[in-house]
């Protein structure tokens, strides 16, 4: 069993062999998390300038949880990557797969239905007091049994993902299931969670094939981290083997602003101190038990699958990095409503939840504002648990098995139900920019146009009540459409809308106000061969310094006179490929960049 301690990382899981492989991606060891050091002040500007000089395509950029940006961009970039002054380190942008394989047995073996502070008996009069973000392949919004308050989806991309949209809709299953786990209501009909009626919000990070890449993942966290002030509790029942530092960065940050995360140890029968992000050491690693009759002894029979009752599942991660273990073996959970409302499955993936629920039983009372939160929190989990079982990993400790039993200690906060039956969902609304077009540039001093449009499922037509800022010169307008002047320089305009019920919605675009009220520099360049050697001849107009700096493939080769000429060459023989980009001197000042081939 690990030592609970306030520095955190971060932890994923669901059964790789249950889950099809992601297809191969060509621009797999090109992609990378790039992570800035605190005191750069505006990630989103600088990730821009970077990714234009090394002719690398901008995914998202992290504000929240770490200051950052994710990047696809050639291989031979990432030593200039690495070279900036402002960055701090360079992730590689890893694979992450969903670990899943399962009445609420689980629930009873916890002891949760004994526990007559959480008011389990069929009628929804109370529900938790409780936000859990499930960071997973999303959560069906639309489920009766589920309290859905709002999502995102970080997931998707291609060839790699530029920012989170309004949704999260399960297009798999394996969210959805997690969810029912952590809070389904007790309503009377299906099954009941660990901590009735929790407010869900579902954060898509895996794709409709339960994979998805860390910077998904991290943009997910990032989500979470932002939205701190309402999410007690994230449940991450995914990961993937090996150690990486951006999701760990990620996790500490949504950590440090009070949200306590569960994670799953990981379905391979392996030390899961080999795998992310379980390893971590600001979660709660959590691994499966076997139980199929809900109650202690032993003699339950096999149902779903074969195994021994009361002993750690034959699947299950162990090692000195798992805190806790709870019930993962043929648990029935909620599915979504096109694939049968409810399921049966197993995996740590379906363990990991039970210990969200735990924690936000506890979070509803005692909301977490900090690390130091964050690790009561953990510890109380821990020394309620009861060793009621037969830990037989062979790893020489056992960790202790979730109880909630006790109502003096998981004495949650509640709220009232809706009586009985379903609660009413509330879709997010949506918010759409029309003008500018993303990308678009203006000279200085100029009036520049917003149009733009939302809409909520519920409320109808919200257009009028649209608010715009720019991360640079902060709100510039509202409405559905107004002009404004900006100051020079890059800016990312938002526009966000929020409906009756309090979910919001945004969406974003970057736009360039040249503010030395030059012209745009316009570059083109003329790949030929001499004999078979290379060269390039560069022309453009549109500078106004004496001297040029000529950038190929991301890294500066000379500073030339600003006579709008420049040869390149020799360079190699046989074909080849290059970028090129002209800057006014020592400026970030400069001009498209210029794809060759020879």
């Amino acid at each position: 069993m690990k030592r609970i301690a306030l520095g955190f990382s971060l932890a994923l899981a669901i059964a790789l062999s249950l889950v099809p492989a992601i297809k191969a991606d060509p621009l797999k060891h090109e992609r990378y998390i790039v992570v800035f050091h605190d005191w750069v002040a505006s990630p989103a500007q600088e990730a821009r300038q970077i990714s234009a000089k090394l002719g690398g395509q901008m995914g998202f950029v992290y504000e929240h949880a770490l200051k950052g940006f994710s990047i696809a961009v050639p291989a031979q970039a990432l030593p200039a990557l690495k070279q900036n002054p402002k960055v701090n380190y360079v992730a590689t942008d890893d694979v992450r797969y969903a670990f899943a394989q399962s009445l609420p047995t689980g629930i009873a073996r916890i002891y949760a239905d004994l526990n007559n502070t959480i008011d389990i008996d069929g009628v929804d009069d109370w529900r938790v007091d409780v936000d859990v973000a499930v960071i997973d392949t999303g959560v069906d919004f639309q489920h009766p049994d589920l309290n859905v308050v709002g999502g995102i989806n970080c997931s998707g991309g291609n060839p790699i993902k530029a920012k989170c949209e309004t949704g999260g809709d399960d297009d798999h299953y394996h969210g959805t299931h997690v969810a029912g786990t952590i809070g389904a209501l007790d309503n009377g009909i299906g099954v009941v969670g660990v901590a009735p009626g929790a407010r869900l919000w579902a954060v898509k990070v895996l794709n409709s094939s339960g994979s998805g890449y860390t910077s998904w993942i991290v943009a997910g966290i990032d989500w979470v981290a932002a939205n701190a002030d309402k999410i007690e509790v994230a449940n991450m029942s995914l990961g993937g083997s090996g150690w990486n530092q951006a999701e760990y960065d990620a996790i500490q940050g949504a950590v440090k602003k009070g949200v306590a995360f569960a994670v799953a140890a990981g379905n391979s029968g392996a030390d899961a101190n080999n795998y992310s992000p379980a390893a971590f050491d600001n979660v709660l690693t959590v691994s499966a038990l076997a139980d199929f009759d809900g109650l202690e002894g032993g003699y339950g029979d096999p149902t779903c699958r074969v195994d021994l009752d009361d002993t750690l599942a034959d699947f299950s991660n162990w090692g000195s990095a798992v805190n806790l273990a709870a019930p993962g073996v043929c648990i029935l959970s909620t599915f979504p409503l096109e694939q049968g409302e409810y399921g049966t499955i197993s995996g740590t993936s379906m363990a990991s939840p039970h210990v969200a629920g735990a924690l936000a039983l506890l979070a509803s009372r005692n909301n977490p504002d900090n690390a130091t939160d964050v690790a009561t929190l953990y510890n109380q989990v821990i020394s309620q648990g009861n060793f009621n079982w037969s830990d037989d990993s062979g790893d020489g400790v056992q960790e202790a098995l979730l109880d909630v039993g006790d109502s003096s200690v998981f004495a949650p906060l509640l709220v009232a139900g809706s009586g009985s039956g379903p609660a009413p969902t509330n879709n997010p609304p949506t918010a759409d920019i029309a003008n500018p077009t993303d990308g678009a540039s203006f000279d200085s001093g100029a009036t520049i146009t917003f149009t733009g449009t939302a809409s909520d499922t519920e409320d109808g037509d919200l257009t009028d009540t649209l608010s715009w800022a720019s991360d640079v010169d902060g709100p510039i307008g509202t409405g559905g459409s107004f002009s404004a002047i900006l100051s020079g320089g890059l800016h990312t305009i938002t526009a966000s809308v929020a409906d009756s019920g309090g979910l919001t919605g945004s969406t974003s675009i970057a736009i360039t106000v040249d503010g030395s009220g030059g012209d745009t520099i316009v570059l083109n360049v003329a790949a030929y061969k001499v004999r078979g050697t290379q060269y390039a001849d560069l022309t453009w107009n549109g500078a106004a310094s004496s001297n040029v700096d000529v950038y190929r493939n991301g890294d500066k080769i000379t500073t030339t006179p600003n006579d709008e000429a420049y040869t390149d060459g020799p360079l190699g023989k046989g074909g080849g490929s290059a970028t090129y980009q002209v800057c006014e001197s020592d400026t970030l000042t400069c001009s498209n960049i210029v794809p060759v081939i020879w």
